[in-house]
């Protein structure tokens, strides 16, 4: 007769499965509805938000695959000869440190690549001024700081969504009654999601039908292509608030106002292009619907870049990265790293090791002479081989969207003064990454702000 064993399970193991259960639980209901394959389930077949195809992990993975498909190839092309990482940091040290040199030797030879373009007015760096305080409130989450905010400056907080998700960005709305103006601020990348919209950056054909018969003054849709993750925020936002633009603002006699800084700058140019396609209206002349974006990436084809001008704006400051991190620019930069791999390898740096490296940082790096890697004319020259023409680069290549306001640090030789031009998505300096120690904090909101404070006392001074 057989016998059955009974199952015995210790406590602790009862308050491990437990504990371990909670966990999970909490852990997947805290995630947001995007992240979670379930969370749209039920949701209605003829309820599509322009995001949907972003709207949960194995879309968006199915993205960043394309887009790094698409990295790769480009990186195949400029790259033929795998180079290691010590030859990659190697690359970067060398470009840094060849900037340091150049500088040091001619104090204005940054000068001389940024200054040939108009110089910015006074007053529009005023209102520029204005509007990056409303990039910047749109990272506000409180909605009573961000009415408070508002208050202050004669603005009604009309309205305040903070919810994220990939091809969503938070936002809000306020209106200006002196000035019959609303006002849109658009928020930059702050979470995961938005870093995730930035990323699925593939060039897609922009849908908007901007040679309509009435679009006499509008923007030729052909060839027209933009940054996928920001084209769709732009589309999710203007599907919510076009009624009530058209609707509302449009009647009372308000005009419209988009700001954004960053991911809120490319979303706030692609935003102003879809309503300025979407209503009529605002197709009669440029001045109803205006663009004052900041640290705007590229994120469109070249025509359509140089076309929305007379609607947008975009501010670059000093050395930024984002406005330059475009696949055409990561292209030249791949070329540019390798030719000097190339260089180092001629000067008998053998840098395959972390010795090696270190070795060739202290010795060459850290000092600064005039025993120069390339010499100016040498990287003008490389510069001018390797930029195509815009008009033939292809729906691979995007750019800084509208007229763009480039501000610069003019360097020790000038005490730091701030120089301003206005000038395109063509100025060579925008179609570079410019290596510089500042490439990062250049981006930031309180460096875009100081610049612009800096270079308006300046002009007040001569006026």
């Amino acid at each position: 007769m057989g016998s059955t064993m009974p199952l015995y399970i210790d406590t602790p193991t009862v308050v491990a499965i437990v504990a371990s259960t909670a966990l999970i639980y909490i852990s997947l209901s805290s995630l947001p509805n995007w992240a979670r394959l379930w969370s749209r389930k039920d949701k209605p077949k003829d309820c599509k938000d322009a995001n949907d195809d972003l709207a949960n992990p194995v879309a968006i993975i199915n993205k960043l695959r394309e887009m790094m498909a698409l990295v790769t190839k480009v990186s195949d092309e400029a790259t033929p000869d795998e180079l290691t990482n010590w030859q990659m940091a190697a690359g970067f040290y060398s470009l840094l440190h060849l900037n340091t040199e150049l500088w040091a030797l001619d104090p204005d030879y940054r000068e001389k690549m940024y200054d040939k373009d108009d110089d910015v007015k006074l007053d529009e760096l005023k209102e520029l001024k204005d509007a990056l305080e409303y990039a910047d409130w749109a990272y506000e989450t409180c909605f009573a700081t961000l009415s408070a905010n508002c208050r202050k400056v004669g603005l009604d907080l009309l309205h305040h969504d903070t919810a994220t998700e990939p091809g969503r960005v938070s936002h809000f709305i306020a209106l200006d009654h002196k000035n019959k103006t609303a006002i849109i601020g658009l928020k930059g990348t702050s979470t995961l999601a938005d870093a995730l919209t930035d990323l699925i950056a593939t060039p897609k054909e922009h849908c908007c039908h901007f040679d309509a018969p009435e679009t006499a003054r509008g923007l030729d849709s052909n060839n027209l292509f933009c940054h996928e993750g920001i084209h769709t925020a732009a589309l999710w936002m203007a599907d919510d608030i076009a009624d009530t633009v058209e609707n509302v603002f449009l009647p009372l006699g308000y005009k419209l106002l988009i700001c954004g800084h960053s991911l809120g700058a490319g979303t706030a140019c692609l935003l102003g292009m879809e309503l300025r396609a979407r209503i009529a209206a605002y197709r009669k002349n440029f001045t109803d619907l205006r663009v004052l974006a900041f640290a705007t990436p590229a994120v469109l084809s070249f025509k359509a870049s140089k076309e929305c001008a007379p609607f947008i704006t975009s501010v670059v400051n000093n050395s930024d990265l984002v406005p330059r991190a475009s696949i055409g620019n990561l292209l030249v930069m791949n070329k540019l790293v390798l030719k000097v791999n190339e260089r180092l390898d001629a000067k008998g740096h053998k840098l395959d090791t972390w010795a090696a490296l270190r070795k060739y940082y202290e010795e060459e790096v850290a000092k600064v002479d005039d025993d120069l890697l390339f010499s100016a004319k040498e990287l003008e020259d490389f510069f001018n081989e390797t930029h195509c023409d815009p008009e033939v680069e292809g729906k691979d290549h995007l750019f800084v969207p509208g007229r763009c306001v480039v501000l610069w640090d003019k360097g020790e030789n000038d005490n730091h003064e701030v120089g301003g031009i206005v000038t395109d998505c063509e100025m060579k300096m925008l179609r570079q990454i410019e290596l510089s120690s500042t490439m990062v904090t250049d981006h930031l909101c309180g460096s875009y702000r100081d610049n612009m404070v800096k270079l308006i006392q300046q002009l007040e001074k001569i006026v």
